[in-house]
């Protein structure tokens, strides 16, 4: 029967190796998942966690083989799993950069030259002040900097990003100036926070995991949350922009990936095992460990969310004068 199935992949055209021919078998190998960042970063956690309940929810045959490719902000990920086509046992973590860096030109990758699989999960972002700082409201930070963009330092890790986004986005929604937004990118999230806390910055805007921590040391007030709806517990008193009646909402996502031309029967094995994956207690546990949120979409959702999501950062970065990428395509 083996036999039969790799000369019905001759016949087809299609290399055994990259194809679907295993049949219910699939995968017939451990799968390649590559990791668009270096261990111990956050995208190296999203794997370890996804792979771990993957195997412990027993939704997944065949374990991972974790490959980290950091460097070039993604990319050097995005042209190794580019080079791939039409593999069936290659998988790609990464997170918007996949779009961002195309628009900024540090790559003619983006989103459509790999194949969207799911989103796996959320975070959300937050603005971060110091517990004593003058500043009760995120509407004082944007206040004082619409009467005078220089007074107001926003800290960042990553420039252009999405905590780069969350400053700007909300600044440009209240009718600030972006291009005039006060923004300093520091050595990463870690170091901008440590600014804040030290008395050397205003505010900064990073994730709400790495923030947690200070504030429920006493150190640090949240006085913004990117959540699309207000959100429970602890943070059920953090402002989303929307409720201050800024209409924005932004998800820090990781999504896996394929290479281009991944079978059709690939992708919907790995967009169902997610789905049912986020139904688990494994899965449930890792989120709260993690202060993670559910994000689940599948492929052909998250495409269109991510074509959304493309246009809405065109325009900002446009404004900006940093989509030197689309420039140099004109």
């Amino acid at each position: 029967m083996k036999v039969r199935y790799l000369l019905g992949c001759m016949i087809a055209g299609l290399s055994p190796a990259t194809s679907l021919c295993h049949g219910a078998d699939y995968p017939a190998k451990p799968v390649e998942l590559v990791v668009a960042g270096n261990p111990g970063g956050g995208l190296d956690l999203v794997a370890r966690e996804l792979d771990n309940a993957l195997r412990e929810s027993k939704l997944t045959r065949q374990p991972f083989v974790i490959r980290n490719m950091g460097g070039a902000a993604g990319n050097l990920a995005k042209t190794y799993v580019h080079q791939k086509k039409g593999d069936a046992h290659v998988l790609y973590l990464e997170s918007n950069r996949i779009f961002v860096n195309r628009i900024v030109g540090t790559t003619d990758l983006t989103y459509t030259d790999v194949t969207p699989v799911a989103r796996v999960m959320t975070e959300y972002l937050a603005w971060g002040v110091r517990s004593d700082s003058p500043y009760k409201t995120a509407k004082d930070l944007l206040d004082k900097a619409k009467a005078n963009p220089a007074s107001i330092v926003f800290g960042i890790g990553t420039l252009p990003g999405n905590d780069h986004m969350n400053i700007v986005r909300a600044a440009m929604a209240y009718g600030i100036d972006g291009k005039k937004v006060q923004v300093v990118a520091f050595k990463s999230s870690a170091d901008a926070t440590i600014q804040v806390l030290g008395g050397h910055s205003p505010v900064v805007s990073s994730g709400l995991s790495e923030l947690l921590e200070h504030v429920r040391a006493g150190k640090m007030r949240l006085v913004a949350i990117s959540a699309p709806s207000p959100l429970s517990g602890e943070l059920a008193s953090v402002p989303t922009w929307r409720s201050m009646g800024i209409d924005i909402a932004i998800l820090h996502w990781r999504g896996l990936f394929g290479p281009p031309g991944m079978p059709a029967e690939a992708v919907k094995h790995w967009e169902q095992a997610v789905a049912r994956l986020a139904k688990t207690d494994a899965w449930k546990k890792a989120l709260e460990r993690h202060l993670w949120f559910d994000g689940y979409a599948d492929s052909a959702t998250f495409r269109r969310d991510m074509e959304r999501e493309n246009k809405e950062y065109t325009e900002v970065l446009t404004e900006l004068g940093l989509a030197k990428g689309l420039a140099e395509k004109k």
